[in-house]
């Protein structure tokens, strides 16, 4: 009987949901408490490991020898050891666009919170007050219409097309920067114009990422990108946190170009307390901002019928490790797997 552990400590909901969804003559087990050695427990005989963040590399992928087959319930896969699980034999697969519109509605959130200076009326309220003309005094020449700007994408895969579609709605100018140009038809479709990066950061008042977090992007934001934004420009990630280099975008927040940053991720999301605690400038959420009712069932929806077809011997959807060969027989009592 195959087995797949889910290795993450989620909610108990998560796993229920997902055995739910798994076929009959499975086994599933779910890790109860954060830690390698309740996931070594858990997934030792497993053949499908099932993942969020847990780092598997080289010496994890050794102690679970029989785990041929890993499946991301998200879209990000940079805590995957990859070079580790081709020379292992180990497929694995992501999970992309199943929140790719739960992300775009939060950035668009949070754009819509910085422009408006939502915390600051929040604030002004929380008390029981409603002092309607002193805010609108002290605020009025800093709250602005998302209509008026100009927004600048970095990244135009799922979740970047669907931001831009919800900016058309605002009349909203969009560019978009990405390794590979989109066709002209793409681009008459969601309504914006390509624009190379340099180009992209003098020009835009709203700067959203929306790409991969890699050895190649770690810091793709530093200071010499956020010093050719514009004066009063906002930021906006809700990618991954190692995008942007944080001593820079402090610096450039508190005495630099930037009005605010609109942060779903930032880079160590263990600390109790994150380093923008003291900038009003700078609304963060806890790397929420894919999760929904919609998007998490379709992530359990999605990664079940890849394991599937993983434990039928059909190639898989999604493939992260491409250099290696699909499995070639399904896993069931027959094969003795």
């Amino acid at each position: 009987m195959p087995k797949v552990v889910l290795g993450e400590n989620l909610p108990a909901f998560a796993g229920q949901r997902l055995r739910a969804v798994l076929p009959e003559g499975v086994e599933f087990e779910a890790v109860q408490a954060p830690g390698e050695e309740e996931l070594l427990r858990c997934a030792r005989g497993a053949q499908v490991l099932v993942t969020v963040r847990v780092r598997v590399d080289a010496r994890i992928l050794a102690l679970l020898p029989s785990v041929r087959f890993i499946q991301t319930l998200g879209v990000g896969y940079d805590y995957l050891d990859l070079a580790a699980m081709e020379a292992s034999g180990v497929v694995a697969a992501n999970n992309p666009g199943f929140n790719a519109t739960t992300v775009a509605d939060h950035t668009i959130m949070l754009m819509l919170v910085l422009l408006n200076r939502f915390v600051a009326a929040h604030d002004a309220t929380r008390s029981g007050a409603f002092p309607m003309m002193q805010f609108i005094a002290a605020n009025q020449t800093t709250m602005r219409e998302l209509g008026d700007e100009t927004v600048g994408l970095i990244g135009f895969g799922n979740i970047g097309r669907a931001v831009a579609e919800r900016l058309a709605g605002f009349k909203t100018e969009t560019l978009y920067y990405a390794r590979h140009r989109a066709d002209d038809a793409t681009e008459a479709r969601y309504g914006v114009r390509y624009a190379p990066l340099n180009e992209l950061l003098a020009s835009a008042s709203i700067v959203s990422l929306h790409v991969p977090a890699s050895p190649g992007t770690r810091h793709m934001f530093g200071a010499a990108e956020l010093e050719q934004m514009q004066p009063g420009a906002f930021l906006i990630n809700t990618s991954r946190g190692e995008l942007i280099d944080e001593t820079a975008l402090r610096r450039a927040i508190s005495g630099g170009p930037l009005a605010g940053a609109g942060l779903d991720v930032i880079q160590n999301e263990q600390t109790e307390v994150h380093p923008f605690a003291d900038l009003p400038q700078v609304v963060v959420t806890p790397h929420s901002a894919g999760i929904s009712r919609s998007s998490l069932p379709r992530s359990l929806n999605q990664a079940a019928a890849n394991i599937v077809r993983f434990l039928d011997g059909e190639p898989v959807l999604n493939a992260v490790t491409q250099k290696l060969a699909q499995p070639r027989r399904a896993f069931n009592e027959k094969s003795g797997l």
